[in-house]
């Protein structure tokens, strides 16, 4: 199906707007004890969790788990997000690329239209690209890298967003329930919570029943 990009458009400003909620959340003042180095080592490190759900040990059977692999994408995408923030908030008022927002958004628009489906193998080596893209600081070719990944790993973007949205409200009940300061409990009745999330997220068709549910089961879960 083909993306709208005003649709697209307005569903990446509120990723960015919620981004940025909860960065504030875990530290008002992230804009200003962030680095850029930050969000690349996160970036980087959350693409080699990415990695290990791929089969590339030669000499032992993996078994691909599609919903790990949305998770950990999804994962990455807060960073990116959390990347193209802090990248607006720095840059001089009167630099060229002021408008450093919609440069990523076109850009990653750009990725998503003219990139394939890519093979297990094309997968192992994007990841590793993306990972060498973070370590040396190539936002516009990680963005590009990222949004073949996402044309992959995903039946489109907006599978992508509501996952994003899902996991967005699961960090701020993780920040509710005390993630930050180690008493939360990552594994509920023998299962981790993004499995959680992924079960209601299948069961759903739009983002105002995402975050009912979600509301409701977290809720009933944690009480």
């Amino acid at each position: 199906m083909e993306l709208d990009f005003v649709e697209y458009q307005d569903k990446m400003l509120k990723c960015l707007q919620l981004q940025d909620e909860i960065n504030k959340r875990i530290n008002k003042k992230w804009t200003k004890e962030r680095t850029e180095e930050d969000f690349f080592r996160a970036i980087w490190l959350e693409t080699a969790e990415l990695m290990e759900e791929l089969p590339w040990k030669w000499w032992k059977r993996v078994e691909t788990d599609y919903d790990n692999l949305q998770i950990e994408v999804v994962d990455i995408f807060h960073f990116l997000l959390s990347l193209i923030l802090l990248k607006h908030y720095k840059v001089d008022k009167k630099d060229l690329y002021r408008d450093y927002v919609d440069i990523a958004i076109s850009l990653f628009f750009y990725g998503l239209e003219n990139s394939k489906k890519l093979s297990i193998n094309e997968l192992i080596v994007k990841t590793e690209t993306l990972i060498k893209q973070a370590l040396s600081g190539n936002d516009m070719g990680l963005i590009l890298t990222f949004a073949e990944i996402v044309n992959t790993v995903f039946e489109d973007f907006n599978q992508m967003y509501l996952l994003y949205i899902g996991k967005n409200m699961l960090n701020h009940i993780r920040q509710e329930h005390g993630y930050n300061t180690g008493t939360y409990q990552k594994v509920i009745n023998g299962l981790e919570d993004n499995k959680y999330l992924t079960q209601i997220i299948k069961q759903v068709k739009d983002e105002k029943a995402l975050r009912r549910e979600i509301r409701k089961a977290f809720k009933e879960l944690l009480t």
